[in-house]
């Protein structure tokens, strides 16, 4: 009987364990949020299918938050309102996106910075193209492949500050040759790049051209007779360009693997884990004759 007895005592401890040890029945929860300052396009599309994949987990929900200039204290007040678990933004590197910044992180959530860094503020990460060294990379090209003259960029770019740093590397890539000047056309709207690229056309004195951006070199392709033609892309279709000699430089950004290594972040500071500040540029891939 004690026998008995002991046996239905060690039951009852042993159901009291498991049901202590249990999960609770309501699932974790990890809401992320990215929010980009600009339109929806096929750049942030690859790069938030990216984020996607990696975040395709039970309890995970990214909340995606595009605006404009106009709607900046809102979404400022979103983010530092937010039950979020960790945060991504991309913005032009002002006082404002600092001042956001700084304020989501005080309010408890990580940030991590896509495309465009702000290296004044306490983020805790950064993904991203490294264009500054894109573009000294091309100027330097540019520098031993045209003898003298003139070479000219033309661009427009989703990502705030990506022509800027590309332009910045471009110049100093092209102090190889002093015989070689560089000019930069900033295009806001790439429907204008067959114009623009029809009237430089005519001037002797250029002797080569880069298109930066995925549209503006889609836009701008085939559009006059030029050589010695590079690009910067995020769309595959650009390699059939190289492929047919159209152009004799291809540089091919890779949004979505941005994407990934940007929810990589995201899902380790949401659990509290990779506290350090982490920069991450995404490689990008170079063809060049």
């Amino acid at each position: 009987m004690r026998r008995l007895w002991g046996l239905l005592y060690a039951c009852t401890l042993l159901a009291g364990c498991r049901n202590a040890d249990a999960p609770p029945t309501e699932p974790f929860q990890f809401p992320l949020a990215i929010a980009i300052q600009g339109k929806s396009n096929d750049y942030w599309d690859a790069m938030l299918r990216g984020m996607e994949s990696r975040l395709d987990l039970p309890g995970v929900q990214l909340e995606r938050i595009y605006f404009t200039a106009d709607e900046r204290e809102a979404t400022a007040q979103r983010l530092r309102e937010g039950d979020w678990r960790a945060v991504a933004l991309c913005a032009p590197n002002d006082e404002w996106a600092r001042q956001t910044v700084e304020q989501t992180i005080q309010a408890g959530m990580p940030v991590v910075l896509v495309g465009a860094d702000l290296p004044n503020t306490a983020r805790s990460g950064y993904v991203g193209t490294y264009y500054y060294d894109a573009g000294r990379r091309a100027g330097a090209w540019y520098a031993r492949r045209v003898p003298f003259g003139e070479v000219v960029v033309v661009a427009g770019h989703p990502v705030p500050r990506a022509v800027s740093e590309f332009w910045e590397g471009f110049r100093h890539g092209l102090l190889f040759n002093r015989r070689v000047r560089a000019r930069l056309i900033p295009l806001s709207d790439s429907r204008n790049a067959p114009s623009v690229i029809q009237k430089l056309a005519t001037e002797e004195r250029i002797k080569g051209i880069f298109l930066m951006g995925a549209e503006v070199a889609q836009q701008g392709i085939g559009v006059a007779r030029l050589t010695n033609v590079g690009v910067l892309s995020w769309r595959e279709s650009a390699r059939d360009w190289y492929r047919s000699r159209q152009i004799e430089l291809l540089i091919l950004e890779r949004p979505e693997e941005i994407g990934v290594r940007t929810a990589n972040l995201l899902r380790n500071l949401s659990q509290g884990r990779g506290a350090d500040l982490q920069i991450v540029y995404v490689p990008y891939e170079w063809l060049a004759r």
